[in-house]
């Protein structure tokens, strides 16, 4: 079973981290950073670990409401009036998602959405390792397991987890196992639309740490009993939208609050930035017309985010500027020593990328030299941006900043403090508003 992390403000002490599947454990060993913090770090570390402290942030969850209130309070206490945009979003309140086999092993794993419940006694069918060469007669009533590629995935848009699961759907399985294999070995939550599915059936997904005798049951033909209990439906979630009217440029400032789990480096790292952001721009830029967005809604393809482009900000011609603070805004990296098995590092995981409007490229060369992955920024279009950032380009908003990216604990439960820290952020951050403050000079 998969036990909550824990962390520390500046060093790492040996932890014994559990695996999702199986009941082998990952030891990471400890990284110790010299000194003291400086002060700008530890400001960006307490607001990591307050972002941490609220636990999930699965769209309107007890988390994600929180992480709301905070937001609300932070931006309002920098001078912005602020109100909430509602969202209306999935949700399934997890009591059970595992497989288990006819020798009784029991593999935990995470519900994918759109979701199918299986009830208390679950469902029980032979198992059968899904390939795109196979007769889909072969699959029909049993349950498929598909196999993924290495990767750090993060959506079942992408296409080719897309293909795979329409392609094993269509063979009229009763339920699909759905394995991630990436570098923590963990199971992987992906992305999904806010939409029914055409075959509505039970999935679950599995890490790949432990997985093989799953794998190995799936190839005899062996039967497993899979469960998804819990309660689904819809609630609503909250976008946090701050305002401050000015007769100077007009800035958008935005980035997604939501997610799969803890979420602290892919989430909490550029929830940081984005605060500290804000209060520089009413600080530093008192003319300025800026709108601020948090949004809900990231797992569901930016539900959130496309709500909050077409109601709450200018026309694309009057942005002189939107500055957008994605996913892994500044993770850590890790040795990869064995699969599953990481050890931490104190430099910042190269797997972001930094998007600019083409004449912003060479301020953001010059603000980010040694910021592994953003040094080398690529010029924003809708082919070469992901998550919320494509949305914004998609809806016009060219002028733009923004990164995405996925680090190792990329939609991992393990998704904690160890995941990142304040001096991180703020090298990443340093470069940032070094350039912003540029480009509005």
């Amino acid at each position: 079973m998969h036990k909550k992390q824990s962390g520390t403000k500046s060093n790492f002490t040996p932890t014994r981290r559990s695996a999702l599947v199986g009941s082998s454990c990952v030891f990471v060993p400890s990284v110790t950073r010299a000194g003291s913090p400086p002060a700008e770090s530890a400001h960006f570390q307490a607001d990591l670990e307050r972002y941490v402290s609220f636990g999930t942030h699965q769209s309107g969850s007890t988390g994600d409401q929180a992480t709301v209130q905070w937001i609300s309070s932070r931006i309002s206490a920098s001078g912005y009036r602020v109100s909430l945009q509602p969202i209306d979003v999935p949700f399934f309140d997890e009591a059970r998602a595992t497989v288990t086999l006819s020798n009784g092993s029991e593999f935990v794993g995470i519900g994918q959405h759109p979701i199918t419940l299986t009830g208390k006694d679950g469902l029980s069918a032979p198992l059968i390792l899904w390939r795109e060469d196979q007769d889909p007669s072969a699959i029909s009533g049993k349950i498929a397991v598909i196999m993924l590629p290495f990767g750090r995935h993060s959506s079942a848009l992408q296409p080719m987890i897309a293909r795979s699961i329409k392609a094993a759907s269509e063979a009229n399985p009763r339920a699909l196992i759905v394995v991630t294999d990436g570098p923590s070995g963990e199971a992987l939550a992906l992305n999904a639309l806010d939409e029914p599915a055409d075959r509505p059936m039970p999935i679950l997904v599995l890490g790949s740490r432990g997985v093989q005798s799953v794998l190995q049951a799936a190839r005899n033909g062996a039967s497993a009993t899979l469960y998804l209990e819990g309660r689904t439906g819809r609630r609503i979630a909250n976008n946090v939208v701050g305002r401050r009217v000015g007769a100077g440029k007009k800035i958008v400032l935005t980035t997604p609050l939501s997610g799969w789990f803890t979420c602290a480096a892919e989430r909490g790292s550029g929830v940081s930035a984005f605060l500290a952001l804000a209060d520089w721009l009413a600080r530093a830029h008192p003319n300025l017309d800026v709108t601020l967005g948090a949004m809900t809604g990231h797992e569901f393809e930016n539900l959130g985010s496309k709500k909050f482009n077409a109601q709450m900000v200018p026309p694309p011609g009057d942005v002189d500027l939107w500055v957008h603070l994605g996913a892994s805004f500044a993770a850590r990296d890790w040795h990869e020593l064995a699969p599953g098995l990481l050890a931490p590092l104190p430099s910042m995981d190269a797997q972001h990328f930094l998007l600019g409007h083409e004449s912003f490229l060479p301020i953001l060369r010059q603000a980010m030299k040694g910021v592994p992955g953003f040094e080398v920024p690529y010029a924003a279009s809708i082919e070469a941006a992901a998550g919320e950032a494509k949305q914004i380009l998609i809806d016009g908003y060219t002028k733009l900043i923004a990164n995405f990216g996925a680090h190792r604990l990329h939609h991992a439960r393990s998704d904690g403090l160890q995941a990142t820290d304040g001096a991180l952020i703020h090298q990443a951050y340093a470069g940032l508003q070094s350039s912003v403050s540029k480009i509005l000079a």
